[in-house]
């Protein structure tokens, strides 16, 4: 695991802003198990206060929500598609054509015990 044990949360001279794995998970958007894993792959820096305190940099949490937007915008995921009325209706009958077809089968069968 790549966590480097400290007793100060002085680091280069200055106090240092310290976040908990769920404050940088938080920051970062991703879950709080991702970033333990980043962590004992050794790709994010982290501190063990006390011997069981997990503590990362804000610094470093900056860091990587940067890269993880540029990331973001080099692969193309941020940019959303213009998606017309035509296809939310074919999308909606899509993944719901079992409830449309049961409704209009009960209300058939409706129609049919009340008419008569």
């Amino acid at each position: 695991m790549a966590v480097r044990e400290s007793h100060d949360r002085r680091v280069g001279g200055g106090a240092e802003k310290l976040l908990t794995i769920e404050e940088a998970a938080r920051r970062v958007q991703l879950p709080a198990d991702d970033l333990e894993a980043m962590i004992r792959a050794g790709t994010l820096p982290a501190f063990r206060l006390g011997g069981s305190l997990l503590r990362v940099r804000l610094q470093d949490v900056d860091a990587l929500r940067t890269q993880r937007s540029s990331q973001r915008k080099d692969s193309g995921l941020t940019v959303r598609r213009k998606v017309s009325f035509r296809d939310r209706i074919l999308d909606f009958f899509y993944f719901n054509d079992f409830y449309v077809v049961a409704f209009l089968i009960i209300l058939t069968l409706l129609a049919l015990l009340f008419a008569i």
